[in-house]
């Protein structure tokens, strides 16, 4: 016995499609259309893509940790705590408390 899988157009309904992917902006779409209407998205989307170049894998953000040794850490949150910032006991500093602290004491960590 074999089973058959038959994929319909997202736009007409009509089977024998397949599905295109495409992107724009940072969305990534899927539509499963026919032969013909895949033709008609290449047309239509034509006049952008003879003038447009191909894209790798955006750059993942890069997290910016300041570079702090364990004991540095614990005089943070203690000072923290005495200036009444709430969060969490372990984990990451938020980044306003790191800010404050840098300022009270002078810090630059731009480096």
């Amino acid at each position: 016995m074999a089973i058959r899988s038959i994929v319909e157009s997202d736009l007409s309904g009509k089977p024998d499609a397949a599905t295109v992917t495409f992107g724009l902006g940072d969305t990534w779409y899927e539509v499963d259309l026919t032969a013909e209407e895949k033709k008609a998205l290449e047309a239509a989307l034509k006049s952008y893509l003879e003038v447009s170049r191909k894209a790798g894998k955006p750059a993942p953000k890069k997290r910016v940790v300041p570079e702090t040794t364990a004991e540095e850490r614990d005089k943070i949150r203690a000072w923290a705590k005495e200036e009444g910032y709430e969060f969490a006991d372990r984990g990451r500093i938020p980044k306003k408390v790191m800010k404050a602290y840098d300022e009270a004491h002078g810090i630059d960590r731009s480096n």
